[in-house]
């Protein structure tokens, strides 16, 4: 084993907060503090990351704010995706070294998903030129359950995953999510109940075990102070673009 990767289940966390807390702990992971998975739940919130476009946003901004929804611009990889309550998200902030391997550590991702699946009994796979996790639903048809979309900057990750947990997946009809039309699973939607702290918790060993990094959990990660966000951070511009539309 490695570097270890210091888990914390944080609980529901606004979406900027812990865009900043991510950045926060990139800071001390590159001044040798060690790899963090912080573990969390999000208000509804759609972000549009680097290849996204609004245009795959479909529903109006008004229907949105009904719905408590904020939208914003991430420096992620990928497309549009939903983050909401019952949803797992994950954000590993670790080091990847000078010469980072993006694609191999993207399918660690995914094969950690798909083995904290399997401890639920849920069959998960991941498809060729597609990225994510995928199962079939009761009727056959395969659905994505889990999104990625990470960021490597000066050899640190941010970003992560998002493992639909007991989310409401009619949030993803306002949208077409990660810029192609799919069906959209949850644990929930194949028969099994779960809570998001206790799939995180199986979702943590398993990336661990599969990062080759030991397992380590801490009850809290100190919060973010402003000398740790980067000056040009993208999240000191964010803005709510629902906010802006409406007004």
């Amino acid at each position: 084993m490695s570097d270890p990767l210091v888990a914390t289940w944080l609980g529901r966390v606004p979406y900027l907060e812990a865009w900043r807390l991510q950045e926060a702990v990139a800071t001390r992971v590159r001044a040798g503090g060690p790899g963090r998975l912080l573990l969390l739940e999000h208000d509804p919130v759609y972000t549009i990351g680097r290849r996204g476009t609004s245009d795959n946003l479909i529903a109006p901004p008004s229907e949105l704010r009904a719905r408590g929804a904020s939208v914003y611009r991430v420096d992620r990889g990928g497309d549009i995706t939903y983050h909401g309550p019952g949803q797992l998200v994950g954000y590993p902030v670790l080091s990847l070294g000078d010469a980072p391997d993006l694609v191999g550590y993207v399918r660690a991702i995914e094969d950690a998903i798909v083995d904290a699946l399997a401890t639920y009994g849920v069959s998960a796979k991941r498809v060729d030129r597609k990225t994510g996790v995928w199962v079939d639903l009761p009727d056959g048809r395969p659905a994505k359950i889990a999104a990625i979309g990470v960021r490597v900057s000066r050899g640190v990750t941010t970003h992560g995953f998002a493992l639909n947990v007991s989310t409401d997946v009619d949030a993803f009809s306002r949208m077409i999510p990660c810029g192609f039309v799919h069906e959209v699973a949850s644990l929930a939607r194949v028969g099994v109940r779960a809570e998001a702290r206790e799939v995180g918790e199986r979702a943590a060993r398993a990336l661990a075990h599969r990062l080759g990094r030991e397992m380590r959990w801490e009850a809290r990660v100190d919060p973010a102070r402003d000398d740790e966000v980067p000056a040009d951070a993208p999240v000191r511009s964010a803005e709510d673009l629902v906010a802006e539309a409406v007004a």
